[in-house]
Formats: structure tokens, C-alpha cells, sequence
């Protein structure tokens, strides 16, 4: 991730999803692993889409969707 200032909703929101990973022992390794499986939305954390289970669609995909 990118720092783009301090005012970023982005940057914001993925440090408070990681805060919950970071209890747990071995929370940061966890959290990297399953971060592909999340995309920040205006600020939001939200759960990726697939079309198969195993097979996350992209950002330009997501994007891509909501043009339609």
C-alpha cells in the first residue's frame, strides 16, 4: 500500500482491519496473506468478489462491474 497524505480513507481503513489481526500471535502474517482477498472502497474495507472461490477479481474487474 501507498501513503497518499494523511488524510487518506484508504490508508486509514487498512490500518484498522490490520489493528484486529494484530492481537492475535502471528496476526501479521495472517493479515498479508489475506489481504488479497479484501479491496479498500472510498475508505471501506470490503471482501473481494469471485467468481470462482480460489480466484479474487481484480480491481480493474471490480471497477469494470460497477461501470455496468
Amino acid at each position: 500500500m501507498r501513503p497518499r497524505g494523511k488524510n487518506n480513507k484508504g490508508a486509514k481503513a487498512w490500518k484498522k482491519w490490520e489493528a484486529g489481526y494484530a492481537k492475535k500471535e502471528g496476526g501479521k502474517e495472517e493479515a498479508a496473506r489475506e489481504r488479497r482477498e479484501f479491496y479498500c472502497d472510498g475508505g471501506t474495507i470490503k471482501l473481494r468478489p469471485s467468481t470462482d472461490a480460489d480466484v479474487p477479481l481484480t480491481d480493474k474487474q471490480i471497477k469494470d462491474s460497477k461501470k455496468k
